[in-house]
């Protein structure tokens, strides 16, 4: 009799036991996968948003660059020019006074000098973007331009895309040293 006890108490799992189990083994995996996608798609946004902030971060450190120096200004079909005497190759421009045109095209921030092969600056820009600038006070003798991105991003694939804008004033330094120093 105590060997028929041994043996029913070392029988095991049951179906039942085995199957409630998988059920509840299945559901932890779903909510962990769920998880998993989540933290996935809150990545992939973080990474699209810091691209963002670095194709914006440069393309306000070139354009400010050359317009500080900038001796003249001009806004014209949605191109901005800058006429300045610049010490290094620029756009296909040789050192000395020339007159670099800025302009977004083909999703990607463009610039040319004279007549020459157009340069791609910075790819990242989105169908519908556009580069806008105002010179400041007006535009027969400006001291300041106020830029403007005008940009689109896509949360998703299948998201409608947001317009965001970026503005940043840049004060035309050289004109405004010889406006004082004509002074009297």
């Amino acid at each position: 009799m105590k060997a028929r006890r041994r043996s029913h108490r070392s029988r095991g799992f049951s179906l039942v036991e085995w199957m409630v189990a998988l059920v509840i083994g299945l559901i932890l995996l779903a909510g962990a996968l769920q998880v998993f996608l989540a933290h996935q798609t809150t990545y992939r946004e973080t990474q699209r948003w810091a691209r963002l902030q670095e194709t914006l971060a440069f393309v306000t450190e070139y354009l400010t660059r050359d317009l500080r120096g900038a001796g003249a200004v001009h806004w014209a079909d949605g191109a901005l020019q800058v006429t300045r005497d610049r010490r290094i190759d620029w756009c296909g421009a040789d050192p000395g006074v020339h007159t670099v045109r800025y302009w977004i095209e083909d999703n990607g921030l463009r610039c040319r000098s004279g007549t020459g092969h157009s340069q791609e600056l910075i790819r990242g820009f989105r169908p519908g973007s556009r580069l806008e600038a105002t010179l400041l006070p007006d535009a027969a003798d400006p001291t300041g331009v106020r830029i403007d991105l005008v940009f689109q991003s896509h949360a998703g694939e299948n998201a409608n895309p947001r317009v965001h804008r970026l503005s940043f004033h840049v004060a035309l330094r050289n004109r405004i040293l010889a406006r004082i120093q004509t002074q009297p």
